[in-house]
């Protein structure tokens, strides 16, 4: 017996039929998206030596971004090439992607599924083309940490040995000093042979205030002497004492002078020190003294510290001298010209100017004339 439809239910049936059609066509275009088949795509080829467990349709992301998928793997010609990978990545991010990017093989959480990790590469680098071989980090593996976790703790096992056997000899030793055994221990059981220590220490104390009272002494005998009239100074902190004198101070930065840590006169700091010795011929006397003291900052130890301001303060010293005649105090007489280099040093004795407006990499030019009783 033949049953004809009606209308609205072949209307509800022809409904019907285009949505179970449109879930399956928004199902495809899904199932596309995620294998990156309808969004515009480039290639990229990696090449490792192992990919560890990785497999085609694997994730590839770029700085944490899911950026496409592994499209193909191929494997070796020869034993020891290289595994051959194709990647295709989303277009939007390949301004990311430089010369100098980086891609390795890592897992996605603790026991998840092995995927690629783009790092793009630096600014400055070109954009890597289409086709583009991307450098790659060989991936760390399980079986590597292992390894290094079982040679951490053997090289651990020898150093608790080594500490257990050593602390066995301290307590052997501090044993033997408690019952007075070697000289530790007659050292902490007698007092004689402290009480000779302390009289040796004292009578070396002595000895070496002597010996300072003899080099002091020595400073002044020829022709030793002649070695610190060159450098224009005997002791360093006494260079810039002068109770009896006036004073005139001209401070000069050291940039303005030398390049920086370095002792050899730029041609700005040839053309101040020009300056500098029209000022001097300006407050001179015919026996006025000259301290030319080099001053520099902490970025340098001591001994550099020193070394440097002295080299530099000398090298002002010889260029006034040579060019400016400033060590001339008359046609049969020379003027003192000092030059003393401080390094990190302050001097006791504060200059005229409040410590705190000078810069510590300075050098100042000091005019000291003695003063007559009025």
């Amino acid at each position: 017996m033949h049953r004809e439809i009606g209308p609205l239910r072949a209307l509800a049936n022809g409904v019907f039929c285009l949505g179970i059609l449109a879930m399956a066509g928004f199902g495809a275009v899904q199932v596309a998206g995620k294998n990156w088949q309808v969004q515009e795509t480039y290639h990229l080829a990696a090449a490792f030596d192992s990919i560890s467990g990785l497999e085609p349709g694997g994730r590839v992301f770029v700085q944490g971004v899911d950026a496409g998928v592994v499209e193909a793997i191929v494997p070796p010609a020869t034993p020891g090439d290289p595994v051959r990978l194709t990647l295709r990545i989303d277009a939007r991010l390949r301004p990311l992607i430089r010369t100098d990017a980086e891609a390795r093989i890592i897992t996605q959480g603790v026991v998840g599924a092995r995927v690629v990790e783009i790092q793009p590469g630096s600014a400055d680098a070109d954009v890597l083309p289409d086709g583009g071989l991307i450098a790659s980090v060989r991936p760390m593996e399980l079986a590597d940490l292992m390894q290094k976790a079982s040679q951490a703790l053997e090289r651990l096992d020898t150093v608790a040995g080594s500490a257990e056997e050593g602390l066995a000899e301290v307590n052997a030793i501090a044993s033997a000093i408690r019952e007075g055994e070697g000289t530790l221990g007659r050292l902490l059981t007698d007092d004689e042979p402290v009480n000779r220590l302390v009289r040796l220490t004292d009578r070396g104390e002595r000895t070496l205030s002597d010996i300072q009272d003899n080099l002091d002494a020595l400073k002044n005998t020829w022709p030793i002497s002649r070695y610190f009239s060159r450098r224009g100074y005997d002791d360093r902190e006494l260079a810039l004492y002068r109770p009896n004198s006036s004073r005139e101070a001209m401070m000069i930065s050291e940039s303005d002078l030398f390049s920086p840590g370095r002792a050899v006169l730029t041609k700005a700091g040839r053309d101040q020190l020009n300056r500098v010795a029209e000022w001097t011929k300006e407050h001179l006397a015919k026996n006025t003294e000259v301290v030319i003291a080099s001053f520099t900052d902490s970025s340098l130890d001591d001994l550099m510290a020193e070394r440097l301001t002295q080299q530099q303060a000398e090298a002002i010293r010889e260029y006034l001298v040579e060019n400016h005649g400033i060590n001339s105090a008359g046609w049969f007489r020379s003027r003192t010209v000092a030059a003393v280099g401080f390094g990190r040093h302050r001097p006791r004795l504060p200059s005229a100017e409040p410590q705190g407006a000078f810069p510590d990499r300075r050098v100042e030019i000091i005019l000291f004339t003695p003063q007559t009783p009025s």
